[in-house]
């Protein structure tokens, strides 16, 4: 790689510019930022010595990108009235520089392209340039100005792609290091917005004095950049003991000089102090307040306190910080933040004892037909509404402040959740994802002492139980339902369905007792079977009924008794019309084979002697009501779960302002 260096115009020391990109170099020894001007150099003031920082990457570490290597040669620490955040300079060689954007635990790689001169926010930029008659960044006209230009949820057309602007604010150069492709002084002042479109593709657009940059790229997790030569980080990476690694991120407070020991130090925006209660400002060279306590916090014991390590989905992370906050109805929940250094920022978000594990998304979801849609799967709106922090402890990426509001909306999918943040001061929105968790593992993952508090009612996003029971069924009851069936048409084919006996009678032809004794017949077979009694009769506006006794010839004991009846009327009112039926079947189950006769005792109204019917006895055939009834039965559990699933869905929706039970609850109420 290039390599060269000057003396530094006010120490003497040498001064590397580690790329031939690279006109602008920060003194490691003294650290007076040099520009290099062809040949000779010129020093353009000292840094400030900036907090400590927690980042794993350092000047000299090297990556890859799409394939491509690169390696780190400076860093640029730009701040804002909120925050702060790191910019790696990074040499991909052949002339080509980018930049490794480090904020809130994630990455955005970027590089510079041309600014197309009709693009229409930069359009709109300069004509508020020549009305103020010249640029000032600092100015708050433009700073208002370029927040409605650049206006959260503008769509900005670039290089044939739609991106959507997520965030605006003016800032400015902080410190640097390093080497870089232009003089980056502390003060350098711009207004930046970042723009986002889906498949987490990246834009910024920058307005300085200089002129107007735009940069493209994409978001980046750490493990996609195969970092290497990264820095030890004490209490991460090396096996130093806890209290030196504390000892190295210490701070005091401005107010009471409380030391303030941070855990994610360069990646913290503010920090509670435990002494006076106050917060303070920790992103940028100068620490100072943010709020002073009005009155101390009542002592509060966190389910998981500050400093405790557990791992979660195989990451371990540490608890830096912990905030209380109400909604608009008075509910409160807490959230407490955690913090690994190369896997970064996660929640964990838990009310009346059930948890959530929350991440932030690199790219807002998307909508179709008005619903939610992330990583292919529907999302519906549960509620909406006002939070307010009321509690802060520990430290956080962004300067949170007690009595902060935000526009909140939940959006699930148990057991997963979607929400958006939106801040009306910062003139943004945020979006997480979280997915539910049980108190116990919780528990397991941090080693918490104590029982486990029980979880109280249904949460938002709490999987309903009856439908993780029946989740099998998904593919059980088809399986049952193909083996029911295969079974039940087997069993149809191997019956005899064999006819045993038939005759006719005329109803007026009966005994000295009233009753037909029919001649003896056989019922074959090696088993109990299923017998068919089938009566037919030509009746007309009138009724036949026959009481059959089946008697065993061997035994003489009746065997089964069953009654079989037809009935058929017809007329005319308002049109024809007709009733009932000439013939009808009976099955008697479980006969057993043997020779058998027939009582019967017909009786009929009106009385018709001359009336003739039949009957027709047939063997081994199937019974279908048992196949119905094996339906049944085959559906009750199913049956049973879907209730139990459908209460538990509407108990969770009754607490929703969007519920789809909505307008069916509406109908019950008015009854």
């Amino acid at each position: 790689m290039y390599a060269f260096s000057h003396e530094c115009p006010n120490c003497g020391a040498p001064v590397p510019f580690a790329s031939a990109i690279a006109v602008f170099a920060v003194c490691g020894h003294c650290r007076s930022s040099v520009v290099r001007r062809d040949a000779q150099v010129e020093s353009m003031g000292v840094q400030a010595q900036l907090p400590p920082d927690i980042s794993p990457l350092q000047v000299g570490t090297q990556g890859e990108f799409d394939g491509r290597p690169f390696t780190i040669i400076g860093r640029v620490r730009i701040g804002y009235p909120e925050g702060s955040w790191n910019e790696w300079c990074a040499d991909f060689g052949s002339g080509l520089w980018g930049w490794v954007a480090e904020a809130q635990g994630f990455y955005m790689v970027s590089f510079e392209i041309a600014a197309p001169p009709d693009l229409d926010v930069v359009q709109e930029w300069r004509k508020s340039e020549l009305r103020v008659g010249g640029l000032r960044v600092s100015g708050n006209h433009l700073l208002s100005r370029g927040k409605e230009i650049l206006r959260v949820g503008r769509p900005v057309a670039i290089a044939g792609a739609k991106y959507t602007v997520r965030d605006t604010k003016q800032c400015e150069v902080l410190f640097s290091e390093g080497s870089l492709p232009f003089a980056a002084v502390p003060g350098r002042a711009a207004i930046s917005s970042d723009l986002g479109r889906p498949g987490g593709a990246f834009a910024n657009i920058e307005f300085s004095e200089s002129g107007v940059r735009l940069f493209t790229g994409r978001y980046c997790r750490f493990a996609e950049l195969s970092f290497r030569d990264l820095r030890a980080l004490p209490g991460w990476t090396t096996k130093e003991v806890e209290t030196t690694r504390r000892q190295a991120d210490a701070l005091n407070c401005p107010a009471c000089g409380a030391a303030l020991m941070l855990r994610a130090a360069g990646l913290s925006m503010v920090a509670h102090c435990a002494g006076c209660g106050g917060l303070v400002d920790t992103s940028h060279p100068s620490v100072q307040m943010v709020a002073t306590a009005a009155k101390r916090q009542q002592d509060f014991q966190p389910a998981i306190p500050i400093g405790a390590r557990g791992t979660v989905k195989e990451v371990e992370y540490e608890c830096i910080g912990v905030l209380r906050r109400r909604d608009n109805h008075g509910d409160t929940w807490y959230e407490y933040l955690l913090f690994n250094p190369f896997a970064g920022f996660r929640w964990l978000v838990t009310y009346h004892g059930h948890w959530s594990f929350v991440e932030t998304l690199l790219e807002e979801p998307s909508e179709v037909l008005f619903e939610l849609v992330w990583n292919g799967e529907p999302y519906r709106l549960f509620g909406k509404g006002v939070a307010e922090v009321t509690y802060v402890l520990g430290e956080f990426y962004w300067q949170v402040r007690r009595g902060e509001k935000t526009a909140v909306a939940d959006y699930i999918a148990p057991p997963r959740i979607l929400s958006s943040e939106h801040y009306d001061k910062l003139t943004e929105v945020t979006w997480s994802h979280g997915e539910y968790m049980t108190g116990t593992e919780v528990h397991a993952a941090f080693s918490l002492p104590g029982d486990v508090p029980e979880a109280l009612g249904i949460y938002l996003n709490e999987p309903n139980p009856h439908a993780e029971k029946g989740r099998t069924l998904r593919w059980l009851m088809p399986l049952l339902a193909v083996i029911f069936v295969v079974i039940s048409l087997g069993a149809a084919i191997t019956r005899d369905n064999e006819r045993a006996w038939s005759g006719s009678f005329q109803a007026g032809a009966v005994g000295t007792n009233g009753a037909i004794v029919t001649e003896p017949f056989e019922l074959k077979g090696s088993h109990v079977q299923a017998v068919e009694f089938t009566l037919q009769a030509e009746v007309a506006n009138s009724w036949l009924e026959t009481e059959i006794d089946l008697v065993n010839e061997g035994t003489g004991q009746v065997e089964r008794e069953l009654v079989v009846g037809v009935d058929f009327y017809s007329g005319y009112d308002e049109g024809p019309w007709e009733e009932g039926s000439r013939k009808r079947s009976v099955i008697v189950p479980a006969v057993p084979p043997g020779k058998y006769r027939m009582v019967v005792e017909p009786s009929m109204e009106p009385v018709n002697p001359g009336l003739v019917f039949s009957l027709v006895v047939q063997r081994d055939v199937m019974v279908w009501s048992n196949v119905w009834l094996g339906v049944v039965a085959l559906m009750i559990y199913p049956v049973y779960r879907w209730i139990r699933m459908y209460s538990f869905e509407r108990s969770r929706w009754s607490m929703s302002d969007f519920s789809p039970y909505a307008s069916s609850e509406g109908e019950d109420d008015d009854d």
